[in-house]
């Protein structure tokens, strides 16, 4: 039997609280190679889920999503990524994707050490925060990671109206790239919006505002403008489009003009819409990737695709001749998307 994760007791003991370590894989050579076309970005967006492990009171098996990735024709350029636990469990993430694929990667967070917020979940979860992961072989980062910039709060609604949420795991985070392959600037952001019992659908329409307005703002900016996150909330209501979605999605003529390339690639189709649900145990689809040129417009995406939990099983039997079937990636499927210049 090969080896799981296990709690990080380092970071358990800075925290007072379990996190989930990044075992180091066995050695194989990368089977995915570098994107450098300068055409296009490969992009991935996920909730991790802190990283569950078998034996946690809410249980998964991460490292699924991994070995996926690791089997597709290109590797990740970027990772938009919500609820990592703190800087030492991303550093040990990024660490692992490095040995994975033989190159660098390397993340900007939203919070380093995030407050605690008495998940259901224990201590594991107790820490959530934001992330973009990048490859540092296609891109040279330009904005300040440091920068209080670099992060805003999403908002919800508590007491009648739309007021910054306080929980850490809202804070979402942004970074500036330079593309060495295409030679372009594209701005990146991980959002993560309130869930329902924080008031967080109400103000959808607010966040969604503030998220494509922060991607130009403070020197940011650039020929490609992506932002994607766990929104809680779907893109349909019955058969009708959320104002917010449709205000988005330029491809239904919303002002904000972004392309939703799960949308693009079933040509507004609502029943392969559905099948591309992305939380479990409720087939709705909340965790989105839009994208958007710089100077307006909708750029080209392909290659979108809804990561099943079969396929990341497949991928973690293939890679390591063992998986646990009955335990997934996490509560959320990824979303991978080509994004063309």
């Amino acid at each position: 039997m090969r080896r799981r994760g296990l709690l990080l007791a380092a970071a358990a003991a800075a925290l007072g609280a379990g996190i989930a370590s990044v075992p180091a894989p066995a050695a194989q050579a990368a089977t995915g190679a570098p994107n450098n076309d300068p055409a296009f970005l490969q992009a991935y967006v996920n909730n991790v889920e802190n990283l569950p492990t078998v034996g946690l009171q809410c249980p998964g098996d991460w490292q699924d999503l991994v070995h996926y990735m690791k089997l597709q024709t290109y590797r990740p350029d970027v990772f938009v990524m919500q609820q990592i636990s703190n800087q030492t469990q991303l550093n040990s993430y990024t660490a692992r994707l490095s040995q994975e694929f033989g190159e660098t990667y390397r993340a900007v967070i939203a919070e380093p050490s995030p407050a605690a917020m008495n998940s259901p979940c224990g201590a594991p979860k107790d820490h959530q925060t934001n992330a973009v992961i990048y490859r540092t072989g296609r891109f040279d980062l330009k904005s300040d990671p440091n920068a209080e910039t670099k992060r805003w709060q999403a908002q919800s609604d508590e007491s009648g109206s739309c007021a910054n949420n306080d929980q850490a795991r809202t804070k979402a985070v942004k970074v500036r790239l330079h593309d060495k392959a295409a030679n372009k600037d594209v701005t990146v952001a991980s959002v993560h919006w309130p869930t329902a019992a924080s008031g967080g659908p109400a103000c959808a329409e607010s966040n969604a505002a503030e998220a494509a307005a922060e991607l130009t703002q403070d020197g940011y900016g650039g020929s490609l403008l992506i932002f994607g996150g766990d929104a809680n909330i779907t893109d349909l209501d019955g058969a009708a489009y959320r104002g917010w979605y449709a205000k988005t999605n330029g491809d239904l003529g919303g002002s904000r003009g972004y392309r939703d390339g799960v949308y693009a690639a079933c040509a507004g189709d609502k029943a392969c819409l559905a099948k591309n649900w992305t939380l479990s145990g409720t087939s709705r689809r909340i965790d989105f990737l839009f994208a958007r040129k710089g100077a307006g417009g909708l750029p080209a995406t392909s290659d979108a695709h809804t990561v099943t939990w079969d396929e990341g099983d497949a991928a973690d039997k293939q890679l390591t001749g063992d998986d646990r079937a009955d335990m997934n990636y996490s509560d959320h499927r990824a979303v991978r998307v080509r994004v063309h210049y």
